[in-house]
């Protein structure tokens, strides 16, 4: 048997794994060491199977990745969530689809300094779905709105998807947050504006009356009791951005400075606990799938697999818009069954050298990437979003909220369809 036709096997093995149920990491590591067995025999697989798992992540870059995450745990603890909506509610809460349209900015807001789309659905849904509800707005427009604007904490810098993309494929985090800005802005100003249209065009969706205008000194108190987000994610991304410090450095800074808000909120110390734990689990359960990728990766690339079909889709002569097209459908149906971690670590090594001959800027496929992934956050049948949403707000039916994502899906669709026409929106800050 030719590598080649075992870089086949290796694809369709991951593939037959997936579908029995196998976690993704232990997939690609069963699979990576069976074509390492198969290519290079037992010595040389016995060697690579020794080196990999410690080169794959002893990387001190890499602590980035818990950094961010406790972060994220840390700002919840401190309540930025509920200052960040607060601050969006004072704004537009009285416009029409007001609080939906709110629900959205203080996602993006809480965005900037969580990096987690799970973890930002799950505390915002928290503080304003039974607002709404209470409000007379349907389930639909309720809950679909916070579970796709969720996805916004893994575009919006600091993103921990870009981190891992990152990591994966070795472009700069710092291209990568700078390309992910007027993306994200745009993403949360769209889903605004679709939310404004939908409620003009089906009243019904809303059945009581609005919510009555803050005064301007209401707005100034609610924007400056959120301080701490707009502090923190300045002194985050503001080092990163004038190179004061790395993304490692910055990460450490923020953790740090959200833990220092955490503390000054009374009756947080179990919360604190709880995120340190909880970022332990997430960042041992990501080294393990980089530890997967690596064998698979390497197994992968000793068959010439990626090698031969990047050469062949450069053959075809496909402009990037084409091809970046075609890619499309792939990722959904991927978003369907797996989380946006594994579609990276899964995808990365065939696509990516694809994407180099095909000569697309690897920060715009980053942010195209990072789109399908939020795509999958709210899609059956895993759709985590619509889960954790449906799990923090007890009553919420779980056909509604799906229904109600169904437009965002649509404009997301159309926001990548804007930046592969006009990919000047991502790298023209570069």
């Amino acid at each position: 048997m030719t590598p080649l036709e075992i870089g086949y096997l290796m694809v369709a093995g991951v593939i037959l794994l997936l579908a029995l149920g196998l976690p993704v990491a232990l997939s690609l590591l069963a699979v990576g060491a069976s074509g390492l067995f198969a290519i290079r025999g037992v010595r040389g697989t016995e060697f690579l199977l020794e080196s990999l798992p410690y080169s794959s992540v002893a990387n001190l870059a890499l602590i980035v990745i818990p950094l961010f995450i406790l972060m994220g745990h840390f700002a919840f603890s401190a309540g930025l969530s509920d200052k960040a909506y607060k601050a969006a509610k004072a704004w537009v809460g009285h416009l029409t689809g007001g609080l939906p349209i709110a629900t959205v900015f203080a996602c993006a807001g809480f965005a900037t300094v969580s990096g987690s789309s799970v973890a930002t659905a799950a505390t915002i849904s928290k503080v304003t779905v039974p607002e709404m509800l209470r409000a007379g707005y349907n389930q639909r427009l309720a809950a679909g709105p916070v579970a796709i604007a969720g996805a916004l904490g893994i575009l919006i810098p600091p993103s921990g998807i870009l981190v891992i993309y990152s990591i994966a494929t070795n472009v700069p985090v710092s291209d990568l947050f700078i390309g992910a800005l007027i993306p994200g802005v745009l993403t949360a100003i769209v889903y605004a504006f679709g939310i404004w249209f939908m409620v003009r065009r089906d009243p019904e969706l809303v059945k009581r009356t609005r919510i009555p205008k803050a005064s301007w000194g209401e707005r100034v108190s609610a924007t400056a009791a959120a301080w701490e987000v707009v502090v923190l994610f300045l002194v985050v991304i503001g080092c990163i951005y004038t190179g004061v410090a790395t993304a490692t450095e910055a990460a450490g800074i923020g953790a740090a400075l959200a833990l220092v808000f955490a503390l000054f909120r009374k009756g947080q110390k179990g919360s604190i606990w709880k995120g340190l734990v909880e970022t332990g689990s997430s960042t041992a359960s990501i080294f393990l799938l980089m530890i997967a990728s690596a064998v698979f990766s390497v197994a992968l690339g000793t068959t010439q697999l990626p090698t031969m079909l990047a050469e062949a889709v450069t053959g075809l002569n496909l402009s990037p818009a084409v091809l970046l097209l075609l890619l499309i459908i792939p990722y959904l149906i991927l978003g369907c069954l797996i989380d946006g971690i594994s579609m990276i670590f899964i995808t990365m090594p065939v696509v990516f050298p694809i994407i180099e001959a095909a000569g697309i800027h690897p920060v715009l496929f980053g942010i195209f990437v990072t789109k399908l992934v939020e795509i999958g956050a709210v899609t059956p049948p895993v759709g985590i979003n619509v889960f954790v949403v449906q799990g923090s707000v007890p009553g919420l039916k779980l056909g509604e909220i799906f229904r109600g994502v169904i437009p965002f899906i649509l404009m997301e669709l159309g926001l990548i369809g804007l930046m592969i026409a006009f990919p000047q929106i991502v790298t023209g800050v570069l």
